[in-house]
């Protein structure tokens, strides 16, 4: 069997779940599923969502992103929502931050895991954070050596692995090369990211093989949009060569605004739904999670939600309860 995880995690241990095979979900929905959104979603009404998502048993949330409002309106009261969840026992909270001053401020407001990020493709990095990977690349060096004495974890996040919305195909080799760059600045966890939805199974197997192989030292995860309807499939391939942290987004809610073509992500529900069906613990309450993805459509009445377990349920058998 592939083990469980690459590296060990306190919550799971925690949990109960130490000793059993797992996957985590990273719940990215609060950040990547509300950033793309035109309607400004209310303070309270984040900050409650939040709160339920880490009710229904996952353990790693997305809040938002440390970045500036004109960029992501979205976002304008970061600062308050943070403040808003603090003190949720059990869960990490993270955030997206594209610079040093975002992760300043991030630390600042008690997040305690950083979530940066930047573009294996140069006219994607150019065109999201206004700088070339390698003025990226300064600035994670300048945040980890700056923050990581105090305790601060940094997850970078390498978008368009599996392609990019403006130089189409993106070599296996440029994708190992920012690996390397980035490892070699300290960093031990790394997610790929199918930006904007040009991955496939067979090219995801490939990816996740060859770097799992050449740096073993690295725990990867993946991030996938289901823009073309291959979001789950590729999450299996991931699964099969032995990735085991999969962000997700509630309801398949997603996208970047830096990136035409960008859809939905992988939702959350059919992410834990397909693991449960083979057995895979997960630790999410799928009947509480449903619930919690009619409200969310309560609060965004004109965006549908995209996620099969939205529009189908449940099945009716025993281990599923389903909701009166």
């Amino acid at each position: 069997m592939i083990p469980a995880f690459p590296f060990q995690n306190d919550l799971y241990e925690e949990s109960g779940m130490a000793g059993t095979e797992y996957i985590r979900i990273v719940e990215v929905g609060p950040r990547d599923g509300l950033q793309n959104l035109a309607t400004f979603v209310a303070t309270d009404r984040k900050i409650g969502l939040i709160r339920e998502l880490a009710a229904c048993g996952l353990r790693e949330i997305q809040i938002g992103g440390f970045v500036h409002p004109q960029a992501i309106p979205q976002f304008r009261d970061i600062r308050e929502v943070a403040a808003g969840v603090n003190g949720l026992e059990g869960v990490a909270l993270t955030a997206l931050v594209p610079n040093l001053r975002g992760a300043r401020v991030a630390a600042a407001c008690g997040l305690r895991k950083l979530n940066f990020f930047f573009s294996v493709s140069r006219s994607h990095n150019r065109s999201n954070v206004r700088q070339t990977p390698e003025e990226s690349l300064a600035a994670l060096k300048t945040i980890r050596e700056e923050l990581f004495p105090s305790g601060i974890e940094i997850r970078v996040d390498l978008a368009t692995a599996f392609g990019c919305p403006f130089e189409g195909h993106i070599p296996i080799g440029a994708v190992l090369r920012a690996v390397e760059e980035t490892a070699n600045l300290g960093i031990r966890e790394i997610t790929l990211c199918d930006t904007v939805g040009f991955g496939n199974p067979r090219l995801v197997e490939e990816i996740a093989r060859v770097c799992r192989e050449r740096f073993p030292d690295v725990a990867f995860g993946m991030h996938f949009h289901n823009t073309r309807g291959l979001g789950l499939a590729n999450t299996f391939a991931a699964y099969q060569v032995g990735i085991r942290t999969f962000d997700a987004s509630l309801g398949g809610l997603g996208g970047c605004p830096f990136a035409p073509g960008a859809s939905g992500n992988t939702a959350t529900e059919d992410t834990a739904f397909l693991f449960a069906e083979m057995g895979v613990e997960t630790g999410v309450d799928l009947p509480a999670l449903l619930e919690t993805a009619r409200r969310l459509q309560g609060i965004l009445p004109d965006i549908p939600l995209t996620s099969a377990l939205s529009r189908a349920g449940l099945p009716r058998r025993a281990g599923f309860p389903c909701p009166s």
